[in-house]
């Protein structure tokens, strides 16, 4: 049989499908418009700019106290724990030198000898002239003894007698002057040999033979010798005002020397001069290093460094937190009512990028970094935690490498 042929369709048939495409395409129209709508309300909401704050918002950091344990490394000056410089005690001429430097002497060792014709001559002087005044005063005794006895057969007045008697004083106290006198010639005398006033090294001479000497320390050219005892040094080092209290007896240091680069030498705190300096702000402190022979000699250059520890230690804020200007150095503090309050402060140690506030500021307040030249007291502010420099390091130690992007696989 033959395949029966379809009918056409019919003219409402027609009409009814053209209605449903056309309510199709409106409601997706509708739909596609809708949607459109809804996005670009949605991205002016996002893109509007939030509405302006009159509050200004502010950056600080909480007031903290320095660390109490500090190094302090100050420059001082290796000394031997006796030096003497001498001098002659006597006119006269260099006889003879027996010592050199770098020689060990002991206490009391002939050092040099000095001759002294003029000292001896005057002592001969002095010596002729005391017999010469025994012998007077012997006579003026015996007269003024006879005197007294004829005084009482009154063959004699009374002011004769006194007249001899007194000429016998006076015999008497020129005979004792002249003895004081060889007593000193013959002390100068001594000094003509010049020794060693305790045990050391000879470090320095400035005598030859046949040199003029003059006694005393007038001419500070004149010295002889200088000794020094070496076996036994001490450190002396200028410490300032600010670090005294920190530094105390018996406290433990370390020397160190640039001949020595790899080498600490231990040392402690003997004493302190008790008295500041008023041109430099400094009191010396003397140290006594614990075993350094022939190693560390006087006068060489040292440094000395403390290891110390303050009990209260003082506020220490950033520069960068300062307002410096004719009213002195202030700072501005953020209150509890987020309230701007102006603080005057006294400063004491730099320390580069930090300073000490001895007063103005207490602990955990909050100081206002970077602080503009328009804020004013009384200011209301937002005040927002500042991020600490090695908060910044920790964040970016922590963070995670980005990851690399997937390489396309080569066609």
């Amino acid at each position: 049989m033959g395949i029966e042929a379809a009918h056409p369709p019919t003219l409402r048939t027609i009409r009814r499908r053209r209605y449903v495409a056309w309510t199709l395409t409106l409601a997706v129209v509708v739909v596609l418009i809708t949607i459109g709508l809804v996005g670009r309300m949605r991205s002016s909401t996002a893109a509007a700019p939030a509405a302006p704050s009159d509050t200004p918002t502010v950056t600080f950091l909480y007031a903290e106290r320095g660390k109490p344990k500090t190094e302090l490394t100050l420059n001082g000056s290796i000394q031997s724990v006796n030096e003497a410089m001498l001098y002659a005690r006597t006119n006269g001429y260099l006889k003879t030198w027996l010592v050199d430097i770098g020689d060990k002497v002991r206490s009391g060792q002939l050092l040099a000898e000095i001759e002294t014709p003029e000292l001896d001559q005057e002592l001969q002087e002095a010596q002729a002239k005391l017999a010469q005044i025994k012998v007077n005063m012997e006579l003026a005794r015996t007269t003024a003894e006879r005197y007294q006895g004829l005084r009482g057969d009154d063959a004699v007045s009374p002011q004769e007698v006194d007249d001899k008697v007194g000429a016998y004083e006076a015999r008497k106290a020129e005979y004792a002057v002249t003895q004081a006198q060889i007593k000193r010639l013959q002390e100068l005398r001594g000094f003509q040999r010049v020794v060693a006033p305790f045990a050391g090294t000879v470090i320095a001479r400035n005598a030859e033979k046949g040199q003029l000497v003059t006694a005393g320390s007038a001419n500070p050219n004149g010295w002889l010798f200088k000794i020094a005892q070496t076996d036994g040094l001490r450190v002396v080092v200028p410490v300032p005002q600010s670090y005294l209290r920190m530094v105390r007896a018996t406290q433990t240091a370390d020397i160190l020397v640039r001949e020595y680069p790899e080498k600490v030498f231990p040392a402690k705190v003997t004493r302190h001069a008790g008295a500041l300096d008023a041109a430099t702000r400094t009191m010396l402190v003397e140290l006594r290093p614990e075993a350094a022979v022939g190693e560390l000699v006087p006068g060489m250059y040292c440094q000395v460094r403390f290891q110390l520890t303050n009990p209260t230690p003082s506020i220490v804020l950033p520069h960068n937190a300062l307002l410096v200007g004719s009213e002195g150095t202030r700072v501005a503090v953020v209150d509890g009512g987020n309230t701007v309050r102006i603080r005057q402060i006294a400063i004491g140690r730099d320390f580069g990028k930090e300073v000490e506030v001895i007063s103005g500021v207490g602990e955990k307040e909050r100081v206002i970094m970077n602080p503009r030249d328009t804020i004013e007291e009384g200011m209301k502010v937002n005040p927002v935690l500042a991020e600490k420099h090695g908060d910044k390091k920790e964040e970016k130690k922590d963070a995670k490498p980005p990851e690399k992007a997937a390489e396309k696989p080569k066609s």
